[in-house]
């Protein structure tokens, strides 16, 4: 592949990021080029809850409209775990094992003859969710079995050190963003959910959230919940945060960092003696417990709009009371909204908020990657979470 790279860039048919160049060349003219290289990524094994270390072969030439980049840094996220914990992973057809990591900054090595837009040097994030079918209006829209989602569902991810990607899969990030960039998979999440939910609101009340801001509750002090404070704080709204933490931890002095609230679920008020002021217009429920959506659903006002972000992998039968839920969205003209994947808007909004929170809140936003570490020393992080851990990041450069 390397020699391959070397007598293309010679021909003109290929461009090589110079910060490689020099060590290509040298790898083309050695002699032990004709020995396949081969790379380790973390995987998840059918039939296991661990991830392991695998060899990967070292990726083709980049075709037409193909990029081949580098991994720079990979966030751990809840969802690999929860592919870890099943121990049933959506793996490639006639593979049993799915190489992981869906949350990526790389830097572009080479590009194909067709691909405009990018360069070698260059830094990307990928899009995670790609259609099957040709022709699809929205692919986060679309049915499962539709598509795929590199380190989640039938297509490998992107915890190797080298990747090949169609262009259009890839957004261009500044280089003063590299140190967050990281974050905008998780941010886009949270971006498609305030943004459906705007859609909703706007069709139906156009002048509501405009004339008065929503006051949001963010429901979970992970990635994702820090994500939707991030999205709602961007947007100028007013935010509280519910968790489990004492309000004297990291992670509820970090809310307060986004000059957000902050309230224990010990301390949480269900039924706010005047629903209408107090209340909560958005709620983005990001824990993905039912109790939880349960516990906090009677504090959302009139017109107001809850949103999934998350639920567990494979739900338990379970019997919950959901009279009074249904009762409250039946007279009160609520909405539930589940919300999954994010479309290419959200990756724009998520990238132009990151670099807002650089600018504005550049302390806070940096504080909420709480580990980095080697991909040699991963494995634990893929099946543990630090007691107030936020968000790791697996550093490759």
């Amino acid at each position: 592949m390397v020699l391959g790279l070397y007598w293309m860039q010679r021909a003109g048919t290929l461009a090589v990021s110079s910060r490689y160049a020099q060590k290509m060349y040298k790898w083309a003219i050695l002699p032990q080029i004709v020995t396949l290289v081969f790379m380790q990524a973390i995987a998840a094994q059918t039939g296991s809850k661990k991830p392991t270390f695998i060899d990967v072969s070292e990726p083709a030439s980049p075709r037409e409209t193909q990029v081949l980049c580098r991994t720079i840094q990979l966030g751990v996220c809840g969802t690999d775990r929860d592919i870890l914990d099943s121990a049933d992973p959506w793996v490639p057809e006639g593979e049993s094992q799915l190489i992981l990591g869906h949350e990526c900054l790389g830097e572009v090595i080479a590009v194909g003859g067709s691909v405009t837009g990018f360069a070698p040097g260059d830094f990307v994030v990928p899009v995670v969710r790609r259609s099957i079918e040709k022709q699809v209006e929205r692919i986060d829209m679309a049915p499962f079995g539709a598509y795929t989602e590199r380190g989640i569902a039938f297509e490998h991810g992107f915890s190797h050190p080298l990747w090949l990607d169609e262009s259009c899969y890839l957004f261009k990030v500044p280089p003063h963003l590299c140190a967050l960039a990281v974050f905008t998979e998780p941010l886009s999440v949270a971006e498609k959910a305030i943004s459906e939910a705007v859609a909703i609101q706007s069709g139906r009340l156009p002048k509501r959230w405009l004339e008065r801001p929503p006051r949001v509750l963010v429901t979970g002090m992970g990635p994702i919940g820090f994500a939707a404070v991030v999205a709602a704080r961007c947007r100028g709204w007013e935010v509280t945060m519910y968790g489990r933490d004492k309000p004297d931890t990291f992670r509820a002095a970090m809310v307060e960092q986004f000059s957000a609230s902050y309230v224990s679920s010990a301390k949480f008020i269900s039924e706010p003696a005047d629903l209408e002021e107090e209340g909560f217009d958005l709620i983005l429920e990001c824990t993905g417990s039912d109790d939880v959506a349960l516990q906090v659903a009677p504090a959302m006002a009139t017109c107001g709009i809850m949103v999934w972000l998350g639920s567990v992998r494979s739900p338990r039968a379970k019997l919950q009371p959901v009279e009074t839920l249904m009762r409250n969205v039946l007279v009160r003209n609520q909405i539930l909204l589940g919300t999954v994947n994010a479309a290419l808007r959200d990756f724009e909004l998520a990238i132009e908020h990151l670099c807002q929170m650089q600018a504005e809140e550049s302390e806070a936003v940096n504080a909420l990657i709480t580990a980095r570490v080697a991909p040699r020393d991963a494995l634990w992080h893929y099946e543990n979470r630090e007691p107030q851990g936020i968000k790791t990041v697996l550093m490759y450069d």
